[in-house]
């Protein structure tokens, strides 16, 4: 890219028309890094697993930004009784002041995976060791609280920018994204964004719901039950069987977006942390 935008400007006329065409490239570039980092489904600077194999009508269900005193427990009775297995993606300073609940979500069968520390955004534009700690520290408290790491991430919304590849890899962190999400801050009725998922599903679907939007917005709890409820509901009636997140990105079967010139680094790394996870009733 660097050698094209070179021989752009060396054939470009000089003077005001040169500062012109320099101006927009630049603000191009910037628009294209922008979009890099807040489209996951561009996998600009990491690749996301969104979706598993497509041949058998099932679905992975996870939840975000917990763990929740309130919530959590209802969407752990829910779970119980639907016998449904699901991936928490757990904030590390929740996971703190909750480690009752991990422990607990961990126990029933649940995969537990890391979604950052804190859940704010400074860590991407911050230097690169900021951005290593910042997932490092939710690492490290999920793994003192369940005696191992977790081996799937989520980044907060899905945002990614350079350097996130390098720390995943380090981490050993498999980074999952999702093909279709609730939206449950804009759609707000439990029976509508339910139909919303179960219209949108297919064959594979990573399904984004959350518990809360840390620090921002505040769920009712019944509402958050309702939601995943209505659902499972709704997906079972069209047919879909749950299965846990590690077991639908199972290796050797995980199916990327644009798997044409996929890197088999990046690919490798989310098998290898899929079929390292343990087995059902162990956390990851």
């Amino acid at each position: 890219m660097a050698a094209a935008l070179g021989l752009i400007l060396a054939l470009a006329p000089t003077g005001s028309a040169r500062t012109c065409l320099l101006a927009g490239l630049g603000g191009g570039y910037v628009a294209l890094l922008a979009a890099g980092s807040l489209a996951p489904q561009l996998d600009f600077y990491l690749r996301a697993a969104r979706r598993g194999p497509t041949d058998r009508a099932w679905v992975a269900l996870t939840f975000d930004d917990g763990p929740d005193p309130v919530i959590t427990p209802l969407l752990l009775e829910l779970l119980r009784r639907e016998r449904v297995t699901a991936a928490f993606f757990f904030v590390g300073e929740a996971a703190r002041r909750y480690p009752t609940l991990v422990i607990q979500a961990a126990a029933e069968g649940h995969l537990i995976g890391n979604h950052s520390d804190r859940h704010g955004y400074g860590w991407t534009v911050a230097p690169a060791r900021r951005l290593f700690a910042e997932f490092a520290a939710a690492s490290h408290t999920l793994a003192a609280i369940l005696g191992q790491a977790p081996r799937f991430a989520r980044t907060p919304a899905g945002v990614s920018r350079p350097n996130l590849a390098k720390a995943f890899q380090q981490l050993q962190l498999c980074n999952v994204a999702w093909d279709v999400r609730g939206l449950e801050g804009l759609y707000r009725d439990p029976a509508r964004i339910a139909a919303r998922i179960a219209r949108r599903a297919r064959n594979g679907s990573i399904i984004l719901l959350h518990e809360l939007y840390y620090g921002v917005l505040r769920f009712e709890p019944q509402q958050v039950v309702a939601t995943a409820h209505l659902t499972i509901q709704q997906l079972r009636a069209r047919g879909f069987d749950f299965v846990r997140l590690d077991q639908l990105l199972a290796p050797d079967q995980a199916v990327w977006a644009e798997e044409n010139g996929s890197s088999p680094a990046a690919t490798l790394g989310c098998r290898r942390a899929a079929g390292a996870a343990p087995q059902t009733g162990q956390a990851a």
